[in-house]
């Protein structure tokens, strides 16, 4: 997925540097094209493809809060819609959506926790949780924040040893992931106007890992 992420990545920035070349030297003027015209009112598309690839990588969170912003920014310069009034709306249905169609059912609303269940899935809607995770072969799962905030304690818990992926997506709000120590910890996440925060340092243990992947939209994420 690395190699192909690159490849798309190489020719999205050969396309842009030819066009951009072309305007320079006045071929656009010939025809009477205003380049940047026609690049500020499209540009959305490349995150649009963005999406549309992540989403079939796998990586449904990040794919999906990448189309949602592309759609939402090309219907904005297409319609001259106000971006912010149209965006937050948006979101929360994307969210809505999100948490409909798991297959696992989270908790919404609920405050304060403790769990020994291998997996986590957790959706929090205009509220604040604290969950602690005591599992001993814990294995990941899924969080969803939208306007609220969530605090997830997984240092007493147990990685599995095969590995354990966990996938945040947050909106409008806030998560706080503690770590386990005995473990190595990667972390690979979006944030689009708002913060992806790793605090962990590198360790020298190789397994088991923990995988923490996923996006943050007007929010912000910290691990430590």
């Amino acid at each position: 997925m690395k190699n192909s992420s690159k490849f798309v990545l190489g020719v999205i920035l050969i396309v842009l540097g030819i066009l951009f070349l072309v305007d320079q030297v006045g071929l656009f003027n010939t025809f009477n094209i205003s380049f940047w015209n026609i690049f500020w009112t499209f540009w959305p598309l490349i995150l649009i493809f963005l999406g549309v690839k992540v989403l079939v990588d796998g990586n449904s969170n990040r794919g999906i809060i990448l189309l949602v912003l592309g759609v939402v920014f090309l219907s904005t310069n297409l319609f001259k819609w106000d971006f912010f009034s149209i965006l937050w709306p948006v979101i929360i249905i994307t969210i809505g959506l999100s948490i409909l169609f798991k297959r696992e059912s989270g908790t919404v609303n609920a405050s304060k926790s403790t769990s020994s269940e291998d997996t986590i899935s957790e959706s929090v809607v205009f509220w604040g949780v604290e969950r602690k995770v005591k599992s001993k072969n814990f294995k990941g799962g899924d969080i969803n924040v939208a306007f609220g905030g969530m605090e997830l304690d997984l240092r007493e818990a147990k990685i599995a040893k095969e590995g354990a992926k966990l996938n945040i997506s947050c909106a409008f709000g806030g998560v706080e992931l503690f770590v386990p120590k005995d473990c190595r910890v990667k972390t690979n996440g979006t944030g689009i106007l708002g913060g992806w925060d790793s605090k962990v340092e590198e360790r020298e243990v190789s397994t088991p890992v923990l995988e923490i992947s996923g996006g943050v939209a007007f929010g912000g994420v910290e691990i430590k």
